[in-house]
Formats: C-alpha cells, sequence, structure tokens
C-alpha cells in the first residue's frame, strides 16, 4: 500500500508539473521555482543573430540601421523569467517588441527605448507579471526608430530574469509617516499616515471627522486610529502624474465630452489598471516605471509612454521626483498640467495658502472653508508666492495635509461632496479634496519632462515651516 501511494504521488506531481508547463502562465506560477536577485544583462544573453534593415555596420559595432532590426539571442540564463533587461546605445527614439512563449501561446509585447550615447539598461516586467504569468522562451527581439528615418544603434546585451513576485502595494516608513504605493494604479502614490500626530477618525452625527487628537476634540470614540489621508476610492484618484496632450487623434469619451490625449499614472475611467514596468525599493525610497492608460480610452489602449517616480521620506516631508516621457508622435498640443494631481480625504476640507506678497514672512494666511465641486465653481485658481497649500480640519489648529511645488504659484482646488464622508476608512470614500498645481505647458513627443513635489502633515503653522526649510 505504501509503494503505491509513492507512485500515485509520483505520478500527480508529474502531471501536475507537466500541465504547469502545457496549459499555461498560471499554473507555472505555482511552482516552486528559484527566483534571480541580481539582474546583471552581462550574465545574461551575449550572442545574437541580426537580420534585415542593416545599412552598415560601423568601427565601433554600432548599426546604422532603417527599417527594423529583428534579433534573436542565441542564448538565455533562464527559459522561465518575468523580469528582462537590454543594454543599448542609440541616437534615436526606438521602439521594441519582445517575442516570446507563454505557455503555449506566442505572445509579443512592447517596448520603448529613449537615446543614449552611453551604454544604458532598460528593465522591464512582462504584461501579466503581478498575476503570476511567466515567459518560457524568448523568440525575437526586433527594434526600429521611431522619431526619425535612420538611426545609429547598437544592442549590447539582453538577458531574462525570474524575479520574485511583488506585492500590490508597497510601502517604506519612517518614525514619522508610513507611505505606501499600489502596483495595480501604476504606483501612484495612494497612502500615507502620520505616525506622529495622533490623527484620528471619529463619527460625529454619521459623518466622519479626522483630526488629531480627534476623540478629544469632538468628544467622540475614534473608529480608526490609522487614518489613511490619500484618496484611492479610484484609478482617478490618488496623487498621481496625469498629463493632457491633443484632442488630434483617435481620442475617447469621458463624462460625454471628447477627450484629449490624457496618460494617467493610475489607470482609466474603467478601473483598469496601468502597466508596471519596473520597480526598486530600499529602505527609505521605492522607484516606480509604469506605462499609463489613455483616462478616456479602454485599456486594450495603452499609451506608448513611461512614467517614473522615486518616492521617499525625509525631512519630515515625503519627497516625490516625476519624470514623463511619450513615444506617440501625436501632434503636439499646449494644455494645462496637473503637477501633480493630488486627491485627500474629504474631512480635511479647508482649504489654506497663503496669498500675499511676502513669503516666508510668517504672513496670515487665507483660509477657503466652503468650497465645491471645482467644476460646479469654475475651475477657481489660487495663488501663494510660497508655493504651497494644504487642506486641514475645521479648527484653527486643525490637522490637515499640503502640497508644495518650487516655483509654482497656481493651485487648482475643490471639494466633492463636502461633509459627506461616512465611511470609517475615509480614503475608500467618495468624497474628496482636491488640489493641482497647473501649469500651461506644450505636451510633445519625444520631450522628457520632469518635476519634484513635497508633502507635509501637521497643522498649517508645521505644514508651513516643514516647506520653509526646503524652500530654502
Amino acid at each position: 500500500m505504501k509503494n503505491f501511494s509513492k507512485v500515485f504521488l509520483c505520478i500527480f506531481l508529474v502531471i501536475v508539473i507537466c500541465s504547469a508547463v502545457i496549459v499555461g502562465p498560471y499554473a507555472i506560477s505555482f511552482l516552486p521555482f528559484k527566483t534571480d536577485e541580481d539582474f546583471d544583462i552581462s550574465k545574461g544573453t551575449t550572442s545574437f543573430n541580426m537580420t534585415n534593415s542593416i545599412k552598415k555596420v560601423n568601427d565601433d559595432g554600432s548599426l546604422d540601421l532603417e527599417g527594423i532590426l529583428h534579433i534573436t539571442p542565441t542564448e538565455t540564463k533562464s527559459d522561465l523569467f518575468n523580469y528582462y533587461g537590454i543594454s543599448y546605445t542609440s541616437d534615436s527614439y526606438l521602439k521594441g517588441t519582445l517575442t516570446y512563449k507563454k505557455g503555449v501561446k506566442e505572445v509579443s509585447e512592447d517596448f520603448f527605448l529613449e537615446p543614449s550615447k552611453k551604454e544604458t539598461a532598460f528593465y522591464s516586467f512582462i504584461d501579466g507579471c503581478l498575476d503570476g504569468e511567466k515567459g518560457r522562451k524568448v523568440i525575437s527581439l526586433t527594434f526600429e526608430c521611431i522619431d526619425k528615418e535612420n538611426c545609429k544603434v547598437n544592442i549590447l546585451g539582453f538577458s531574462v530574469f525570474n524575479r520574485e513576485i511583488p506585492e500590490q502595494e508597497i510601502f517604506i516608513q519612517n518614525d514619522t509617516h508610513k507611505l505606501g504605493i499600489d502596483l495595480l494604479w501604476g504606483g501612484a502614490l495612494s497612502y500615507l499616515e502620520d505616525l506622529d500626530s495622533n490623527v484620528q477618525a471619529v463619527s460625529v452625527d454619521g459623518k466622519i471627522k479626522v483630526d488629531s487628537n480627534a476623540s478629544d476634540r469632538y468628544n467622540a470614540e475614534s473608529v480608526n486610529n490609522n487614518v489613511n489621508l490619500i484618496n484611492r476610492n479610484d484609478t482617478g484618484r490618488l496623487v498621481q502624474q496625469s498629463y493632457y496632450g491633443t484632442i488630434e487623434y483617435d481620442h475617447g469619451v469621458y463624462m460625454e465630452n471628447d477627450w484629449r490625449y490624457n496618460p494617467v499614472q493610475g489607470g482609466n475611467q474603467f478601473n483598469d489598471a496601468s502597466k508596471i514596468v519596473d520597480l526598486r525599493v530600499t529602505e527609505n525610497s521605492i522607484y516606480i516605471k509604469c506605462r499609463p492608460l489613455d483616462w478616456a480610452k479602454e485599456k486594450e489602449y495603452i499609451t506608448p509612454s513611461y512614467m517614473e517616480a522615486t518616492y521617499s521620506l525625509e525631512n519630515g516631508a515625503v519627497h516625490a521626483k516625476c519624470r514623463f516621457v511619450d513615444f506617440s508622435g501625436y501632434p503636439e498640443a499646449e494644455a494645462t498640467q496637473e503637477i501633480p494631481a493630488f486627491y485627500c480625504i474629504e474631512p480635511l476640507n479647508n482649504f489654506v495658502y497663503y496669498g500675499g506678497d511676502k513669503p516666508w514672512t510668517n504672513g496670515k494666511l487665507t483660509n477657503e472653508p466652503d468650497l465645491i465641486f471645482w467644476p460646479d465653481a469654475g475651475y477657481p485658481n489660487f495663488y501663494s508666492k510660497e508655493n504651497w497649500s494644504a487642506f486641514t480640519g475645521e479648527f484653527e489648529d486643525s490637522f490637515g495635509i499640503g502640497v508644495y511645488v518650487d516655483n509654482e504659484e497656481a493651485f487648482l482646488a475643490g471639494v466633492f461632496e463636502r461633509e459627506k464622508t461616512t465611511n470609517e476608512d475615509p480614503s475608500k470614500d467618495g468624497p474628496t479634496s482636491y488640489i493641482a498645481i497647473v501649469k500651461n505647458r506644450i505636451f510633445k513627443s519625444f520631450d522628457p519632462y520632469q518635476y519634484e513635489y513635497y508633502l507635509a502633515t501637521g497643522d498649517t503653522t508645521e505644514i508651513r515651516n516643514t516647506f520653509e526649510k526646503i524652500d530654502r
């Protein structure tokens, strides 16, 4: 009987393994394969077969390319992978296509490379990585110039890796803040908790109030002692990158309006997720790269663009470095950009900023305690020469959260469904308070754009002091 059980177990394992390889990537993800931690491209594929479109091989080994370059790797480090890297130089923007086997199916996915005179590396997760999907054999790579007819390219190395699948939510924290991003929302900032101000949520007449020591302020029992200050009700909220381009393309429709080209870090209006391209996490920072969706269009219309963000906790604040590059080639268009779009929880609904003309002289702050939904209010702009604004609670010394962008004075602000938050976790409720640092800028393809922003928490004095230190 024991021998029969062993034989049955062996047969069962063989069936499971064969099914995993044959049926597809989801079964593969449950098997105990070794994961890589070293992503050195030089240790991967170093040999290629190259065909088509090569006009000339230069003395430095680079290729004068016209049309599409086809490459077939002749060796790979691993047959099982969910992450890959390419080492290259180029004087042009390139569109690449990776074709590989996923289960028994042959699939292809696009990627994009920026020009670089020096050897540089591009890394990317494959499509479906977060769902546990894996590729098992690379078939080919192709490259083509997309910003000019001819280009000079050198593909120096390529490798595939079996990387550990990251958690959906990634967190870092220090003594004052806990910060989090959601990989299903393009790595946009989705969580920020103040660990130093005893922030509480309480229910008063069925409505949620949030403040430091809220139990004492409202004489009510706390219903939440770990309050997330960022509204994450859908892909359009969060604190995130969003850019507006041309209307002169195959545009979508949002709220019955023809909608501009609008790459959004979090996803689209249907709550579909942008693609995570790369992720690196240290003790005090998170780097994320995503390929965003076009807000008004279905997920199949993923944009040919990349957004990068590096989040860190420093000097009592959140520091975010943002970068965006578009590869679409669409016509240029001037539009008002959000740098960034900022959505916090609605119980913090008193808008505060410095409206005077003598910044950092401890001048009186301006309060706007009755803002409404910004479209209904005609998209009101407010101007602060201290380059910051905030939303706080209803008391003069109430707790709040503010956003700062150096040298930017214009802020669009409003409140959606004022005083209607009822969820004990207000970050998941429909009502929200909104700020966008607004800037008119020409949206151009093949023109990288970057900016930085800071978030600070506390009462307005603490927020202002934090931003003043950063400003100086």
